[in-house]
């Protein structure tokens, strides 16, 4: 008899090898049935199988599909088809003289089989586009449980949790990375809630991470992760072989079940992300289930699970807006925080470049819709100390560098960033050179806060169009044979607008001007100035009213996109007002957050208050004041004195009919 052992790391103390992906079936007729096993696992082609009694703990039969072995199903041990018998399928590779008489196994997975039917469990796997030259290798460091769905089907929240065999690294990885209180004993799902943009209340402070794989913290703690070994991760549990992506292309990394997982490059080419794979849902397709992601995925910081794409390069230069905590835009007035992150170039190649003759400056332009703060409000931070080179996150070096501003089109609209060479090094033949404390791909960040003012552009749901307010910075820097070239990118801090409708409820061609509202966001009053006939912007010193204009229309301009609520104070004459409801704009963003792809409304409170079918508006119905509409403004309340009036009406009228009738008779006898 041979024995078959699960190998263990002697490290981890966890599984060396893994089912990567499996299917499995019976096959036959009464008396006759045979277990069906395919798949890809780490240790060939070979799967090893038994069943057990879920209630006895007893091993039924077993078997596997390598030659010789047995598939046949114990039948006469299974008898009651309405119970679910507990299958266990793992790779095997048999012993032999060569390699020792003892089969290896891989961690089983776990499923049932009921009525001879197997319950196949759900293929993970995570879409990649890009390119790389690298193969990549994904690591488990975060465990899901605890799934809620809405009415929908799609995920409204997950619980996380850390692998025993990884909590040390995700630890270690999360300290370095710059967290403050990480919960020791689940550190992964402190760093998902603080950094990745799973659910919690409040938001992070370092909101950014939650939008983006490749910003903040999570970035440098994905790559303090990724330089820990195999085993310190918990083993590899799942691959793509080098040359996948040799071209851009998406494909699917399948990996070992649900949860969180690390990406690395083992080029090093592409950025280590960090990324969920989506949840499934068992109750959705008649009991087959399907895939589902959070219901409202791209939405005020929640991920977009089971998908990224690879950054195939560091990047050179980038530029985002930090303070976005609900990725719901500003209000006119607001500060926007920018961050600028350029990259140490590799300046290995430079021996005939001087360090006096070498240029590496910045220039940031802003639209007329941002005000640039003054020089001095500007910081310059690295990520690793230029002096020890020991890493430290938001170094400040600003005392080092040139700030200052220029005017080019509009007044005060250009930051200049010059002197940030001094980062580098001199040689001792005078050529430019890398520090060894700050080394090629160290970043460097500028940080500064912008207002959003009364110039802005707002974004609109439907045909409204959308129109961030744009920021765009240049690097310019030489070359190693001589001469410049420069990088751009590009941040959008947005604003949004709201368009509604006034209008007739029995007649909604009809519009209704006149009619006057107060709007308030989380209990508190707004503030509008106008600007032109029912056309308002969102300002700290107007007043609190605000008044359609005679074609019905209300414009609001300069607000975030969070849920408003709307009281008519007076509606137009001859129409009654409609109860409070709230409007929201909602946007959808692209896939790291940085631009909005299409905004919708939504509404709710009254049925009197709804989108129109365009979606690029909200209608609001005045019934009017006629009986039939009685109940719109008075609801129950003013039916029920209808009602009451009747009923004292009746009352009073039978006496009278009673009294005349009786003194009729009366008349008659005589």
């Amino acid at each position: 008899m041979q024995l078959t052992f699960v190998d263990i790391d002697a490290e981890s103390g966890l599984s060396k090898y893994h089912v990567n992906t499996w299917i499995a079936s019976v096959s036959g007729e009464a008396g006759s049935r045979k277990l069906e096993v395919s798949g890809n696992q780490e240790l060939g082609n070979d799967f090893g199988w038994k069943i057990v009694d879920p209630d006895t703990s007893q091993v039924l039969g077993s078997g596997r599909t390598s030659t010789g072995g047995n598939m046949a199903l114990p039948e006469s041990a299974m008898s009651d088809e309405s119970k679910d018998y507990d299958l266990y399928v793992w790779g095997q590779q048999d012993g032999s003289a060569t390699n020792g008489w003892s089969n290896i196994a891989t961690e089983p997975v776990k499923t049932t089989i009921r009525g001879w039917k197997v319950k196949v469990p759900p293929s993970y796997g995570i879409e990649l586009t890009g390119a790389t030259a690298g193969g990549l290798k994904a690591y488990r460091n975060g465990e899901y449980a605890e799934s809620v769905f809405d009415h929908t089907g799609a995920l409204k929240s997950v619980k996380l949790s850390t692998p025993a065999g990884v909590k040390a690294s995700v630890l270690a990885a999360a300290g370095v990375a710059g967290g403050s209180g990480v919960d020791v004993d689940d550190p992964m799902g402190w760093v998902a809630a603080n950094w990745l943009g799973y659910p919690s209340d409040p938001l992070s402070d370092d909101v950014t991470s939650a939008f983006s794989p490749f910003a903040g913290k999570l970035q440098v703690f994905a790559q303090v992760l990724a330089g820990r070994s195999d085993a310190e991760l918990g083993g590899v549990k799942g691959s793509l072989p080098a040359g996948t992506f040799a071209s851009p292309v998406t494909e699917t990394l399948n990996v070992s079940g649900p949860g969180l997982y690390l990406i690395v490059d083992d080029s090093g080419s592409s950025l280590p992300m960090i990324v969920g794979t989506r949840v499934f849902n068992e109750e959705l397709d008649d009991g087959e289930g399907r895939m589902v992601d959070f219901v409202d995925a791209g939405v005020r910081g929640k991920p977009r699970l089971g998908r990224v794409s690879l950054k195939t390069s560091r990047v050179e230069l980038s530029k985002r807006v930090v303070n976005d905590g609900g990725v719901d835009g500003f209000d006119v007035g607001a500060s926007v925080e920018f961050e600028i992150a350029v990259q140490v170039p590799d300046l290995s190649g430079f021996s005939s470049v001087t360090y006096n003759s070498y240029v590496f400056d910045l220039a940031d332009v802003v639209e007329s819709g941002l005000t640039l703060p003054v020089a001095g409000d500007v910081r310059v931070l690295v990520d690793v100390d230029p002096v020890s080179g020991v890493v430290a996150p938001d170094t400040d070096v600003t005392a080092q560098v040139s700030v200052g501003k220029a005017t080019t089109v509009n007044p005060d609209d250009t930051l200049t960033v010059a002197g940030l060479k001094t980062v580098f090094a001199e040689d001792a033949s005078g050529r430019v050179a890398n520090r060894a404390a700050l080394p090629a791909g160290s970043l460097i960040r500028l940080r500064y806060m912008a207002v959003l003012n009364a110039g802005a552009s707002f974004s609109a749901p439907g045909g409204g169009g959308l129109a961030p307010n744009a920021n765009m910075v240049t690097l310019t820097r030489s070359t190693s044979v001589g001469g410049s070239e420069q990088r751009s990118a590009t941040a959008n801090a947005y604003s949004f607008k709201l368009d509604l409708v006034k209008v007739d409820k029995d007649d909604v061609s009809k519009p209704l001007g006149d009619a006057k509202f107060e709007v308030s966001r989380d209990g508190q009053a707004l503030k509008f100035t106008q600007v032109s006939a029912g056309v308002y912007r969102l300002d700290a010193t107007g007043g609190t009213e605000v008044t359609t204009h005679t074609d019905g229309t209300l414009t609001l301009l300069g607000v975030e996109a969070r849920e408003l609520s709307f009281r008519e104070t007076q509606a137009p004459s001859g129409y009654f007002t409609v109860s409070d409801f709230l409007v929201e704009v909602v946007p959808m963003w692209d896939a790291d957050a940085s631009e909005v792809t299409v905004a919708s409304y939504r509404t709710s409170g009254s049925a009197l208050a709804y989108v129109d079918p365009d979606g690029d508006s909200v209608m609001v119905a005045d019934p009017s004041k006629s009986l039939a509409n009685l109940p719109y403004t008075g609801g129950v309340g003013i039916l029920l004195l209808l009602i009451i009036g009747g009923v004292f009406l009746v009352v009073a009228v039978r006496p009278y009919y009673l009294s005349h009738r009786a003194e009729a008779t009366a008349n008659i006898l005589i």
